[in-house]
């Protein structure tokens, strides 16, 4: 399937706060995959080096279906609960798929 749009997603937690991090992020990753057909993959990792450090790989049929992603409702709640627990903004990269 080409033209898939890939995300790669890095956010940090903030000293101490990685497991509870860890915990949130999980349940958010069973609520994109049970709300979300369009989203293909949706994966969440930890660093081996770091482990306040979080890294999300995500793969979406189309541009709309991660701009559905985005204003998901369902998403909102995880937001709440989430931020306070990052040490910042997470950083972000879009990649289109040039190969199956």
């Amino acid at each position: 399937m080409g033209n898939v749009l890939t995300v790669v997603a890095k956010l940090s937690a903030k000293p101490g706060k990685g497991d509870e991090l860890a915990g949130i992020l999980a349940e958010q990753v069973a609520a994109v995959r049970r709300a979300e057909p369009d989203c293909l993959v949706y994966r969440l990792h930890r660093s081996k080096k770091d482990p306040d450090l979080f890294l999300f790989y995500e793969q979406y049929r189309s541009d709309a279906a991660f701009d559905l992603h985005r204003k998901a409702p369902h998403l909102a709640a995880f937001r709440d609960r989430r931020d306070p627990l990052v040490a910042g903004p997470p950083q972000v990269d879009f990649y289109l798929s040039l190969t199956e």
